[in-house]
């Protein structure tokens, strides 16, 4: 591709209206790192993202950094083989999201722990379906029987704001034509990405998951 194919390119694809911060990608490390060197760590429904060398990568398909090509619904280990497993924005596109937690407590050691993301306030968004949005103690009561270790707002407001503000408007005008819809949401993504960096200081309120993006839910199986 040619400098000016790459230029035209970039134009035509706005910023995401929504902006994961070095926060929640620390909250991950971090979970990661303290798992220790031996730990097995599943990364389900991984698609693109690499955690690093100790994670294993499953997902439906191969991405390239997929290293076991498996179902969230039915994941090829042994009950009780892991030591953390990280569903990140996994639960949404499921058939069956109670079934895919069950899943990932099971193949769980005793306090083992489990990280995971839900939408909240999102518009419909295909990979390949999506299907439910969760409230913060929403997702805690879908993650039960596990113990909570922590929870809070992994997107925040400013991108409920910028996501919603967007597709309402292409919806609107583009008249339910899809080429129109296409060239709306690219003009208006341009116009409202910058208001994504907002939550580079909402996030840290915690009291605004009423009105998050999306929430995340940490949680360890019982030892007993």
């Amino acid at each position: 591709m040619g400098s000016l194919q790459k230029i035209r390119a970039t134009i035509a694809t706005p910023p995401e209206p929504f902006v994961v911060t070095r926060r929640t990608q620390e909250r991950v490390a971090n979970l990661v790192a303290a798992a220790g060197e031996d730990a097995t760590i599943l990364n389900v429904g991984a698609g693109y993202t690499d955690l690093g060398r100790k994670v294993i990568n499953v997902d439906i398909f191969d991405s390239g950094t997929t290293d076991v090509i498996g179902s969230a619904m039915a994941l090829p280990f042994p009950d009780a083989s892991s030591d953390l497993v990280i569903l990140q924005g996994v639960l949404e596109h499921v058939a069956d999201a109670a079934g895919t937690i069950a899943e990932s407590i099971r193949v769980l050691k005793p306090g083992g722990l489990f990280y995971t993301e839900m939408p909240f306030l999102q518009p419909y968004h295909e990979s390949p379906i999506d299907l439910r949005r969760s409230t913060m103690p929403g997702l805690a009561t879908l993650c039960a029987p596990l113990v909570e270790v922590e929870s809070g707002i992994h997107i925040g407001p400013a991108a409920t704001f910028a996501w919603f503000s967007r597709e309402l408007l292409a919806r609107l005008l583009s008249g339910g034509r899809p080429r129109v819809y296409a060239k709306a949401s690219t003009i208006l993504g341009w116009f409202v990405f910058p208001l994504r960096y907002l939550d580079y200081f909402f996030e840290k309120l915690p009291h605004l998951h009423t009105v998050a993006s999306s929430c995340y839910y940490i949680g360890e199986k019982s030892r007993e």
